[in-house]
């Protein structure tokens, strides 16, 4: 047992001026635990992949505070719960505007109504964004690319991605109640 904790405290200062081949074990050797429990709490393996990827870039960013932690393992599965569990808070506040979305989106009107149709009106809430949030709206959720794949192709992180396509939805929900209370 002590040969292992020294063994990991070795690791976790090597990782700490920044040997990239000593992040690689550490991340080896914990991944599956961290994304199998992420998997059992969202049941989403895109979700948990990102969540894994959001506690070791976290780890990463605090590497040089690792040789003075001394419960290692306690310390990065208290990262890896806070992180699922705003990862779950996120997701259900996006099912919760998406419904607010379609709740306050009227019924599609028939063809021959010219009334503008559920359609019509997200399509004119997509069009009043700005053009970061509209961009990012369009690859993600009309091309349904990946966020990381979105981030690519705008050139900017995946957190930013993030952040935009929330506010588009926001914008959007806004947009849609606003319509619908103008009529």
């Amino acid at each position: 047992m002590q040969e292992k904790i020294a063994h990991e405290k070795e690791l976790l200062c090597k990782i700490a001026v920044g040997d990239q081949h000593a992040f690689g074990l550490l991340f080896r050797s914990h991944r599956t635990t961290i994304y199998l429990t992420a998997l059992r709490l969202t049941q989403s393996p895109a979700i948990s992949e990102e969540i894994v990827q959001d506690v070791f870039l976290k780890v990463w960013l605090k590497r040089t505070s690792l040789p003075r932690i001394e419960h290692f393992n306690a310390w990065l599965y208290t990262i890896a719960q806070n992180t699922i569990y705003s990862a779950m808070r996120k997701r259900y506040r996006e099912i919760s505007i998406q419904r607010s979305i379609n709740a306050a989106a009227p019924l599609p009107q028939p063809a021959d109504d010219p009334n503008p149709g559920y359609e019509q009106l997200l399509e004119e809430a997509v069009n009043h964004l700005p053009s970061k949030q509209k961009n990012t709206y369009i690859l993600i959720k009309k091309e349904g690319l990946k966020r990381q794949e979105a981030a690519s192709i705008l050139n900017v992180s995946a957190e930013t991605v993030k952040s935009n396509l929330e506010q588009a939805i926001r914008n959007i929900k806004a947009y849609c109640i606003s319509k619908k209370e103008a009529t």
